[in-house]
């Protein structure tokens, strides 16, 4: 149990119980403020993904990407003609 910050000076049974709700409101407003924070956090974070403007970035980034994979298969296909046409055995032997 977590101890008040206020000093204990009840005695008896009732001033016990009383010690107890107060440790217990205690505990959960120490609880419900964290939740908050978690959702607050939660927020912020949804917030950053699902951004429209980063949407875009994102298909930009995508059509770079395609382009540059373009230009790799036609090195690829460049690369092994010339390939083909070196491992070719010759006729003229």
């Amino acid at each position: 149990m977590t101890t008040s910050k206020t000093s204990r000076k009840r005695t008896g049974l009732f001033d016990y119980v009383g010690n107890i709700v107060d440790d217990t409101k205690e505990f959960v407003d120490d609880v419900l403020d964290r939740g908050r924070e978690v959702d607050d956090d939660n927020r912020r974070t949804a917030r950053r993904v699902l951004r429209p403007d980063e949407e875009k970035d994102t298909s930009e980034d995508l059509a770079d990407l395609r382009e540059q994979l373009e230009e790799l298969s036609k090195t690829v296909r460049k690369l092994s003609s010339a390939d083909s046409t070196h491992s070719q055995p010759s006729k003229s032997r």
